[in-house]
């Protein structure tokens, strides 16, 4: 839409309390078009930062019907907001089994799609963790580029992945490698006792001693970004409050990760990753992954060659 017709779709379509929140959805998805897909949670925690309305469920529940009529009008595209609970899968078959060679050379010995880690060689080995889900690909765009694994827990870390953890450190420590975690978190009653549980349960059930760093969400942060307080606050029943007055005081309103502009999250990831990793060795193992696709390309371009002599009826498609 240009600007003229898009003004005439929300006058038209949105009323006077209303038009306000639709202005400011389309707002901030554009402002954070390079993050697409974004989360309805995204984008409300992303008005309220902007005091274009109150922080509380109904508004929230408002935010994502406005969201889903803005799309129904053409005013915002589908795919700039999704919904990361629900997936369809993918369907199996190839139509003959030309296709299916053509996809695979497409793919053989492609120097493109080689990636060397640049970590093996440090004295430490870092794994991200983070109990937001709908965080995670921001968070991916970072540790994927260092390298580095990324937990999502949804929550308190399951035995489960405590011990799949474990079983990585224990490798790493008898490569004489430092076990680190980064935690990414809400700074709320529950979201700061994960990256306890998790360095509690390292030592108490696998015996590793592990160095937990709650990375993002800190108090520090909260003042520095001027973030909203969590729709859903401190519950007086929540059985980890005693705790979060005890550490943080009264005074410390709870906020969600999610209240973080995608590009902060990055940055934030970004730096702590740096700061765990030395660099100059980083920088090394990338000019060696260049050696290794100019390999993979010789290779590549040889075996080809001897497929389109050898396999002619199959190969010219």
């Amino acid at each position: 839409m240009t600007p003229e017709e898009m003004e005439i779709c929300i006058s038209t379509n949105f009323t006077k309390t209303t038009k306000p929140v639709a202005t400011g959805i389309i707002s901030v998805t554009n402002e954070l078009r390079g993050y697409w897909p974004l989360t309805v949670r995204q984008v409300y925690y992303q008005l309220v930062a902007a005091l274009i309305i109150p922080n509380n469920q109904g508004e929230y529940r408002k935010v994502s019907r406005i969201g889903t009529k803005l799309r129904e009008l053409g005013a915002l595209p589908w795919r700039a907001i999704e919904d990361r609970t629900r997936k369809t899968t993918g369907k199996r078959g190839r139509s003959n089994v030309e296709e299916y060679i053509k996809s695979q050379i497409d793919f053989f010995l492609e120097p493109r799609f080689y990636g060397r880690c640049y970590v093996q060689k440090q004295s430490v080995y870092v794994e991200v963790s983070t109990e937001k889900d709908a965080l995670a690909s921001i968070i991916e765009d970072e540790t994927h580029n260092f390298c580095t694994r990324l937990n999502i827990c949804k929550g308190q870390v399951s035995a489960t992945m405590v011990e799949q953890i474990a079983t990585r450190m224990d490798q790493a420590i008898m490569q004489d490698q430092r076990p680190v975690i980064l935690h990414c978190g809400d700074l709320d009653p529950s979201g700061i006792t994960i990256p306890k549980a998790i360095q509690k349960n390292l030592l108490n059930r696998h015996g590793i001693e592990c160095d937990v760093r709650m990375i993002a969400l800190t108090p520090s942060q909260v003042e520095k970004y001027d973030l909203p307080l969590a729709i859903d606050a401190i519950k007086p029943k929540d059985p980890n409050l005693k705790n979060w007055l005890e550490e943080y005081g009264p005074d410390q309103s709870p906020v969600e990760l999610d209240a973080l502009k995608p590009g902060v999250i990055k940055k934030i990831v970004r730096d702590a990753l740096m700061d765990c990793y030395d660099m100059t060795e980083f920088e090394e193992e990338k000019k060696r992954e260049i050696e290794d696709k100019q390999l993979l390309s010789d290779m590549r371009r040889n075996v080809i060659e001897y497929m389109f002599e050898a396999y002619p009826e199959y190969m010219r498609m």
